[in-house]
Order: C-alpha cells, then sequence, then structure tokens
C-alpha cells in the first residue's frame, strides 16, 4: 500500500513510503475510515485553473528553463499533479492587466469583434499547457461583463444588467469568442452565463436575476449556439457562492427547456461551506457540479489556506462535485497584477465608491523580486487530489471515526481506489483503513494531508 504524506509545518510535501495491507487485526474497532467500493457517485471530470491575463503575465515573465518547470509542475501526472481542467474569461476580469472587451464600443453588428489582446499572454500561455497535459485539457470560458454601451449602467462596473436590445448581440458575442478560439487551435468546451451574476463588484460584474440568467439562455443563448452550429458547446449556470445554489438552479429549470439544455451548475465558495446544497441540486435535478473558483487573499497563512482548500475539496466531491477549477495559476508575491481593485476610488454612474486593496493568493506565486517560483502548500494540499485522481474516476463510499479526519475516497479507471485523508488536529491520530475486511494501520501526523493507494 502506497502512501503520500504532507506536513506543512514540516515542509515535507509528497513523501512517499509503502505499509504493509492487513497490518491490523480485522477484528478492530477503534480508529477506522472504512472504504466501501460497491457504492459508486458521480464521475470525475478533473482538476486545474484559471488562466486569467493577470497569470499569462506572470508565465511570460518566466524563463524557458522556469516556464518547464511549471508546466510539468501543473500539467504533467508524472512529475507534477496533472492539472487537465481549466477556465479563461470573455473580456477582461478583476485580473487582467487593464479593461478591455474585444469590439470597439457601440459596434452591436459586432464587425470590429477581435481577441487580438488575447494573442500575447493568454493564448500563449494555453497552449503551452496543452503540451504538457497528457489528457485533453478541458476548458470552459467565463465572462464578467459585456462591454459598457450594451449595459443599463454604461459601465463594466459595479453590476448594472444587460440592456434588452443586446441581448442577441451578446449571445453572439459567446459564439465569435469560441470560433475565434478555435481558430488558434484552443477548444473551449463549455461557457458559464456570467461569473458571479448576483454580485455588483468594483471590477467587471454583471447583474442577472434568476429570471434574467433563465430567459438569456432559452430566448437567446441557446438559440445562438445552435444557429452558429455550436450546438455542442455545454452551458454552465450560477458560477457564484453555494448559499444559493439550489434556490438558484430550481428557479432557472422553472423552464423544462432550460433544465434540458443545461449541463452543469457551477459555484464558488466565498460565502461558506453549504455542501447541503450541492446534495440537494444532485438530488433534484442530477445535474453535473463544479467548483468554479476559489481562493484566499495573498494575506492569509498559506498554511491555514491550504487546510481550508483540503476541507473543501473534501466536502465538494462528498457532495457530488465532479471537478475543481481553482482560481488563478500564478500570481506574484503581492497577489496580482490586478486592476480595479486597487486601494482608491471608482465613480460609476456619478457614486464614488471607496475600494479596498485586495490580491489574492495561488498555488504557485512568482517573487518578482527574487524572480523565484514559490510553491506553495495549497499546491500540494490540491495535488493528493489532482496527481492520483484520474479523469472518469469515480467516487466511492466512506465512513470515518472522528471529525478531526476528513475523507473522500474514488476508484480510478484503472481499478486503483485512492482514499484521501486529511487530519486538522493538533496531535497524532489513529488511522485504521479497512477496505474489503483488510485493516491496515496508519498514523497521522497534526495538520497533515494524505493519499492512500489501495
Amino acid at each position: 500500500m502506497k502512501i503520500f504524506t504532507s506536513v506543512p509545518s514540516e515542509n515535507l510535501y509528497f513523501q512517499e513510503t509503502t505499509v504493509e495491507a492487513g497490518n491490523a487485526r480485522e477484528g478492530t474497532e477503534m480508529g477506522i475510515i472504512n472504504v466501501f467500493d460497491e457504492f459508486e457517485y458521480q464521475s470525475i471530470l478533473g482538476f486545474g485553473g484559471a488562466f486569467t491575463e493577470s497569470a499569462a503575465y506572470n508565465y511570460a515573465q518566466l524563463t524557458d528553463e522556469q516556464k518547464k518547470l511549471f508546466l510539468e509542475r501543473y500539467f504533467s501526472r508524472e512529475n507534477g499533479i496533472g492539472y487537465n481542467f481549466g477556465r479563461t474569461h470573455i473580456n477582461s476580469c478583476d485580473f487582467s492587466l487593464d479593461v478591455y472587451s474585444y469590439v470597439e464600443s457601440g459596434d452591436k453588428e459586432l464587425k470590429t469583434f477581435s481577441i487580438e489582446r488575447d494573442k500575447k499572454y493568454i493564448i500563449p500561455f494555453i497552449k503551452d499547457a496543452m503540451q504538457y497535459c497528457k489528457d485533453e485539457l478541458v476548458l470552459f470560458a467565463s465572462p464578467w461583463s459585456p462591454p459598457a454601451f450594451m449595459k443599463d449602467n454604461e459601465s463594466v462596473f459595479r453590476g448594472g444588467s444587460l440592456k434588452e436590445e443586446y441581448k442577441e448581440c451578446w449571445a453572439r458575442y459567446y459564439a465569435k469568442y469560441i470560433k475565434a478560439m478555435a481558430k488558434e487551435g484552443i477548444t473551449i468546451s463549455a461557457i458559464t452565463v456570467q461569473n458571479e451574476p448576483i454580485a455588483r463588484q468594483s471590477w467587471e460584474s454583471c447583474y442577472y436575476s434568476p429570471d434574467d440568467e433563465r430567459e438569456f439562455i432559452e430566448k437567446y443563448l441557446s438559440p445562438v449556439l445552435d444557429d452558429e452550429g455550436l450546438s455542442h458547446i455545454k452551458i454552465i449556470i450560477w458560477d457564484h457562492n453555494k448559499e444559493r445554489v439550489y434556490d438558484r438552479t430550481k428557479k432557472i429549470f422553472s423552464s423544462k427547456a432550460v433544465e434540458d439544455r443545461v449541463w452543469a451548475v457551477g459555484h464558488h465558495w466565498y460565502s461558506g461551506n453549504h455542501f447541503d446544497g450541492m446534495r440537494l441540486v444532485h438530488e433534484k435535478f442530477g445535474k453535473v457540479l463544479l467548483s468554479t473558483e476559489n481562493c484566499g487573499s495573498i494575506n492569509e497563512d498559506p498554511i491555514s489556506l491550504a487546510e481550508r482548500y483540503g476541507k473543501e475539496l473534501c466536502g465538494d466531491f462528498n457532495n457530488f462535485t465532479a471537478g475543481l477549477c481553482d482560481w488563478n495559476l500564478l500570481l506574484s508575491e503581492k497577489g496580482g497584477p490586478f486592476h480595479n481593485r486597487s486601494a482608491g476610488t471608482t465613480a460609476v454612474a456619478g457614486v464614488v465608491f471607496e475600494d479596498k486593496a485586495a490580491g489574492c493568493h495561488a498555488p504557485i506565486l512568482y517573487n518578482t523580486e527574487t524572480k523565484d517560483l514559490v510553491f506553495t502548500p495549497i499546491y500540494y494540499y490540491i495535488g493528493h487530489f489532482s496527481k492520483f485522481v484520474q479523469r472518469g474516476a469515480v467516487r466511492i463510499a466512506t465512513t470515518r471515526y472522528c471529525e478531526n479526519i476528513y475523507t473522500v475516497a474514488f476508484k480510478n479507471p484503472d481499478g486503483s481506489i485512492v482514499l484521501v485523508l486529511m487530519s486538522t488536529s493538533h496531535r497524532e491520530l489513529p488511522a485504521v483503513v479497512r477496505h474489503n475486511d483488510v485493516c491496515t494501520k496508519l498514523t497521522m501526523q497534526p495538520h497533515s494531508m494524505m493519499t492512500v493507494i489501495l
């Protein structure tokens, strides 16, 4: 039995050891972690992060040797953590270098549409990643805001809504983007309707009520994709926090046509766990669930943040999530670059807003002063899942004996069983892994992560 252990406080990551299976007697009752592979749940799509312009800009600053290391450590399963899933953005987002769109202001016919901007940083970044990814790199794209002229607040910032007269135009914008990326050799498999559709942020954002999102899919986005020969493109709804994931899905699916057309429900972690909400979506609608964005502040303790990721992933996958797409793949030591998240003011429609600086953490950071790549504990904690759980794996059942050990298990297409364990205890804890009546005793270090291959 192979075991991979990480103990961030000791700067110990992916330490490989071997334990003889069955080293505890079958009748053992205490410290049991049960694994039941006869119970099969959702299929796993993959793991990855976001190819934002900021991440791509940081990548472009690396030396050739650093780029190779970065790509191997993320996208190779043998030499890294096996990322095979990703997200990018339509128009600019908060982690772009500045504000941009693909058309000139007022161009309702989209005659000036061009993704030339993305050819500098984003597209080369994605294409390099594709070369290192053994699996197909599955990509989805999300808009943060339509161009300002299409919105009722005449700004890409602070929410605002899509004007009625631009809804079909905006739907065709998605289609043009997908086709333009395809010409560059990049397949966009799915789109979210809107990033965080009820957020009115100081950066790019656009408000959609449940009725707005349902109507846009039914009357504009789905028909336009069909008309453009893109009926195979999958649609992801919500793409926001979990506290309303069930309510939002229920309201959008009040149209059977929309329910049938939508492939997945995306969720973020910023409002808390709400894992049961995802279970309700699964039980009621049976749709794919995807974690489409998570991150913490650059000012957070990276070890504590890594543990938060571990809790999140265990909770998400135990409640029918099929894939993880983390936020930025690569940020600076200051959590950027970013625009319009800096301390200062933003004026929208005559109203002045005070903004606070808000850099984000990432699994890998680039120190712009020392020119070093920094692999944070987040990288390794995600890797305890992504390196070992293959695309097409199914989650299987586990039980645990105490709340300080988080567990989730998977059965890979090759038949191997992957058990992920995380301890949040301040002391050593026993863990007797029991599978098919074979009991194997392990010891979990304080605040550690462990992947066991059965």
